[in-house]
């Protein structure tokens, strides 16, 4: 029937796409666990066992007995009740992990998850056994495919002008080194892209047996990647937390390198040489002039954006998993003035006692709004966050979170850059929140 092979098709291809969505963003996944109470190492590979689950209700939907449909009506069913008890946990707005890492928690997933569950719950009672013809299950993959291909992370590398050597400098990394990937001890990042790096062909430069070779490429953080041209000169660079994000590297400097033959011969080197030297050389001239406690709002985990923090009540812009502001130094929960805040919201002191006025009367409450959604009233302007990226800072994954907007321009008054935002909107400010999952 008609009706039939069309709910089998939304239900399959929901079930594909949450599947898709969590092996090709998998540490968002790991991250979402939070929200409904797992934590440890082994919520790094929970993206396994659900992605699993989810393509075998999909196959069970679209090929198997009415028991495969109920089966799915059941898991789906499971999956409200676990948003629901997360709401009512005080977790409403976190990141939930059903479609990648832009999904949150709310009253609207949940909706969302009961009617997917009615759905199947009908397609079992009522049509009893799976869709037979191909053409269903052709139509759910396609439109799954298509889903992963809209809603993925960009594959390429974040590159930033101030991070890592300037583009057409020459670091002295060694003679015959093409692509350098630079890794820090108990990086589990790192140890991930060796693999795949040293498959490449690339040289592997450790933060503490390589440490000159570090210096001199003024690497911000590991893991980092710079290719570079026949002649040593850097073609691209950049953060990469993926083997996509490496390849696109080599990719880009062999790009460059046939549109701009020069930037690869020593020649080319030569007529550029004297002004890369100069904008090194001013780069350390000013990091020479930042004082240790002033660097620190400057980078994050040291990766030393060009973006500026949203601006946030304590200064550097840590957040929690619903977006609200956290003091930087300790992770405690901190209202629009700055002030700790209990779990009502109410300002404390660093004891936890209630914080008094002057006259010994309890101060009252004041507002505590999401960082991106404060930068966006404060500057007026339509605000959301969108995509994310990685590092790993003190054993555990670290979220860099773009604040976007449909403006041209970001926080600091220039050009507004890309970087993982979607539909033509542009980070205006950056955000971080610590996790507690492994790395």
């Amino acid at each position: 029937m008609l009706v039939q092979a069309l709910l089998g098709v939304v239900l399959g291809a929901t079930l594909l796409s949450a599947a898709g969505l969590k092996l090709a963003d998998r540490t968002a996944t790991a991250l979402a666990a939070a929200t409904f109470g797992l934590e440890g190492p082994a919520t790094r590979w929970i993206w396994l066992p659900l992605a699993a689950l989810e393509a075998a209700l999909a196959a069970g939907v679209l090929f198997g007995p009415p028991q495969a449909a109920l089966a799915a009506a059941a898991v789906l069913g499971v999956f409200a009740l676990a948003q629901a008890g997360a709401i009512a946990a005080g977790r409403s707005g976190a990141p939930c992990g059903c479609f990648g890492a832009r999904g949150t928690v709310s009253w609207g997933s949940v909706a969302r998850t009961m009617l997917l569950a009615a759905v199947a719950a009908l397609l079992g009672l009522a049509f009893g056994a799976g869709l037979g013809s191909p053409v269903p299950a052709l139509a759910a993959l396609a439109l799954a495919g298509a889903a992963v291909l809209r809603a993925r992370r960009p594959s390429g590398a974040l590159e930033v002008a101030a991070e890592g050597p300037p583009l057409g400098a020459r670091p002295q990394l060694g003679d015959g080194v093409v692509l350098a990937l630079f890794v820090s001890e108990g990086c589990r990042l790192c140890r991930a892209l060796v693999p795949h790096a040293e498959r490449l062909g690339a040289t592997i430069f450790d933060e503490t047996a390589d440490g000159a070779a570090w210096t001199a490429a003024a690497v911000p953080g590991a893991p980092f990647a710079v290719a570079l041209g026949l002649d040593g000169a850097v073609l691209a660079k950049g953060t990469v937390n993926t083997r996509g994000q490496l390849t696109s590297i080599q990719r880009t400097a062999h790009a460059r390198g046939a549109r701009h033959p020069e930037r690869s011969s020593r020649r080319g080197f030569l007529a550029t040489a004297s002004a890369a030297v100069a904008v090194l050389t001013a780069g350390r001239m000013v990091g020479s002039l930042v004082a240790p406690g002033d660097a620190d709002a400057h980078h994050l985990c040291g990766h030393i954006y060009t973006t500026d923090g949203c601006p946030h009540p304590t200064g550097l812009p840590r957040i929690d998993r619903h977006g609200y502001p956290l003091r930087a130094r300790d992770g405690k929960p901190v209202d629009d003035l700055g002030r700790l805040i209990d779990g009502d919201g109410s300002p404390i002191d660093e004891a936890g006692a209630p914080l008094l006025d002057p006259d010994g009367r309890v101060q009252p409450p004041a507002r505590r709004r999401r960082i991106c959604n404060a930068a966006g009233k404060r500057y007026k302007i339509t605000t959301r966050t969108d995509g994310a990226w990685y590092r790993c800072c003190d054993g555990h994954v670290r979220k860099l979170v773009d604040c976007c907007t449909p403006s041209a321009k970001r926080i600091n008054g220039d050009r507004g850059l890309v970087g993982y935002c979607y539909k033509g909107r542009r980070v205006f400010c950056v955000m971080y929140f610590q996790s507690k999952v492994p790395c």
